[in-house]
């Protein structure tokens, strides 16, 4: 399971130095910081892939991080009386860096909230108990640990309980007064935030007459989802737990650093969480997308880009040289045009001329406000035409790439390169797995030259956008998926100063532009619902054609890829890890083996067996392939193995069975 790594030998300091550092409580500042003092309430951290100079001078690419947490019910961890608890997290927090035990932003601010959360659970605790309030890390005793751990778990008739009043009082999710709920349940605010994830889970896959925000714009029940199964999904997850103890586990690291020390190792007391929990979730795969799907979804993008693309830059270009004449014409000033937005969109639209290769999208608004936001096949908004076309690149890119959310995200605009060498085409990629780098190193990885072509296409209508708003960025400075690109600055004009093209789009907003994507492309339904990939599918898509194509022998050249660090990482996803991409391709690589009467498998005796078993009780390969998934699946629940494979001199790969602890 993952979970936050204390890397021991990457110290920033040497160790005299950094006595004299915890003596003195004198820590430098992180190179993720972007605020002047380590001392102030508020943090200001870096995203991992930003440039923290340029972001610093440009006030953008960051995230605030505020010391003001609730520790107490009602008390806050910046409270005068709070002073040497936050002085003791404070420098926790440094001396991890300083350290280099933890170099990552993000970590740091897991650290904080999972000590503050584990500060209010016990003093929520304390005060139902009319016990003293703990104040500081080395009061908390090993029962209020093993309470805080348990309260990621849900109690069945409490779930009941609350569901029932949620089911009675309300028909949306929206609606839910979820604070009244915590205080009619009695729980701490722990335990009542698991019991609200479950509870949402549970409602979204059992109550369709419920309405939940984020499917609101989807048209069909989305296919692409787990069911809550109660009898199961109430355990907690065991990597949510293995974080919260390496979470924990850092406060016990930094205990020179601190005054009141914290007493307890959560990784010698509690394992991974084995020895607290009778049950814990597996993490799940990520779903591949089904064949029918993700093929059309390829298509339809290539389509687009190809059609659409160019035609959609030069309608684009058209349409904003016409709104800037307007504006002349009616005599505004672009910085007080806002209030006359609407009218000059309506102008502008009406008296543009849209290319006839544009004509099948059906175009009949700027934004689209008059369809109440809604997609819809018949008719689109110029800002819906964007957000396809945005979506339709992602889509190439992420297919083609392997490249995870992150890297996507990171993408800048002269990404697209041709190697003056060979002349192929390249795209720069930036991997946060494999680098320690805030800012991310830099690869090249292959792309094909009409992906490199329609990317191009698609990075001059990003630097259009931008061009109409006057807010001009260097490519080498500029995101590919811009937030330039929001349906908000798509419909702006001048009056606004934001700083929204330093930023890319997030990942919800992508998520979104991709539901969009599957419905106006009409994207096969399985069974009444619809497939709204996530983000990251497209990158399991890739690994699983990738090997296929290479004939089950393409691990190396897979693994530079997918942007491991080294091969034995790509063995780790293919072997152990719960969430590969591996595990499922072996076990259906061994079952399109076994259905080919005459091919011979490279297996172990039990691999072996499964197949000689299944031949010998039918002869038909449509039959026999099913037969020895169902042979593999039933092997695998009496013995508790998993299927691995590796390979042999380079060439060939070997199928055995293997113990999950192993």
């Amino acid at each position: 399971m993952s979970h936050i790594s204390l890397n021991p030998a990457k110290e920033l300091v040497s160790p005299s130095e950094l006595e004299k550092i915890i003596q003195k409580a004198l820590y430098p500042k992180p190179i993720w910081m972007l605020n002047n003092s380590v001392s102030d309430e508020i943090w200001l951290l870096s995203k991992v892939g930003f440039n923290p100079t340029y972001n610093k001078e440009n006030n953008c690419g960051y995230e605030k991080m505020s010391f003001k947490r609730l520790v107490s019910p009602g008390e806050y961890l910046t409270d005068k009386n709070w002073k040497p608890l936050l002085e003791d997290i404070r420098s926790s927090l440094l001396y991890l860096n300083v350290t280099g035990k933890i170099s990552r932003p993000a970590r740091i601010r897991s650290i904080l909230v999972t000590a503050t959360s584990l500060l209010l659970h016990v003093n929520e605790l304390r005060r139902a108990n009319h016990s003293p309030t703990a104040r500081t890390l080395e009061q908390i005793k090993f029962s209020e640990l093993v309470d805080y751990l348990l309260s990621f778990q849900v109690n069945r008739n409490t779930f009941s309980k609350i569901e029932s009043v949620i089911i009675d009082k309300w028909n949306s999710t929206q609606d839910i007064d979820w604070p009244q709920l915590k205080i009619e349940s009695g729980l701490t605010t722990r335990e009542f935030k698991s019991l609200r994830r479950k509870l949402t889970l549970h409602l979204k896959s059992n109550f369709q007459n419920l309405k939940f925000t984020r499917e609101s714009l989807q048209k069909y029940p989305n296919a692409n989802y787990n069911t809550f199964d109660i009898n199961v999904d109430l355990a907690p997850k065991g990597k949510t737990i293995s974080n919260t103890i390496s979470q924990l586990e850092a406060l016990y690291t930094s205990r020179p650093a601190q005054t009141y020390k914290f007493q307890h190792s959560p990784m010698k007391l509690f394992s991974s969480g084995q020895t607290i929990f009778d049950r814990m979730l597996e993490a799940q795969k990520t779903p591949l997308i089904p064949a029918n799907v993700s093929l059309h979804a390829l298509s339809s993008a290539l389509r687009f880009a190809r059609l659409y693309g160019q035609p959609l830059r030069q309608y684009l270009s058209e349409l904003g040289k016409k709104e800037k004449s307007r504006i002349q014409e009616l005599g505004i000033a672009p910085s007080t045009s806002r209030r006359y937005l609407t009218s000059i969109r309506c102008y502008t639209f009406n008296n543009t001329k849209i290319p006839t290769p544009l004509k099948d999208l059906n175009i009949t608004s700027w934004t689209g406000e008059e369809n109440g936001g809604k997609v819809s096949n018949s008719s689109i908004s110029v800002c819906t035409a964007i957000t396809l076309y945005t979506a339709a690149i992602w889509i190439l890119l992420s297919s083609f790439t392997a490249g995870r959310t992150t890297s996507m995200l990171t993408l800048r605009r002269n990404c697209f390169t041709q190697s003056p060498i060979d002349g192929l085409f390249d795209i720069v990629l930036r991997i946060p797995k494999s680098s320690e780098v805030l800012e991310l190193e830099e690869t090249h990885r292959p792309i094909p030259d009409l992906i490199y072509d329609y990317g191009l296409e698609f990075a001059r209508l990003v630097c259009e956008i931008e061009d109409r708003r006057n807010l001009n960025t260097k490519d080498q400075e500029a995101f590919l998926f811009s937030g330039i690109l929001s349906e908000r600055s798509i419909a702006a004009y001048r009056y606004d100063d934001s700083n929204v093209h330093l930023y890319p789009l997030s990942d919800d907003t992508i998520k979104r532009a991709i539901d969009t994507f599957q419905d106006w492309s009409n994207s096969p339904l399985i069974n009444g619902k619809r497939w709204y990939p996530s983000t990251h599918q497209f990158r399991r898509l890739f690994a699983v054609l990738y090997f296929n194509f290479s004939n089950q022998s393409g691990l190396e050249e897979l693994s530079w890829f997918m942007g491991h660090s080294n091969l034995d990482q790509t063995f780790h996803y293919a072997e152990v890890s719960p969430t590969d991409e591996w595990i499922e391709e072996a076990e259906l690589t061994i079952a399109r083996i076994g259905a080919k009467l005459n091919s011979h498998i490279n297996g172990d005796d039990t691999v072996k067996k499964i197949i000689n078993t299944a031949r010998q009780k039918s002869q038909i390969s449509t039959i026999l392939e099913p037969l020895v998934q169902d042979m593999i699946s039933e092997h695998k629940a009496k013995t508790g193995d998993t299927v691995r494979f590796h390979r042999i001199n380079g060439e060939n790969v070997f199928f055995y069975f293997s113990k999950t602890e192993e």
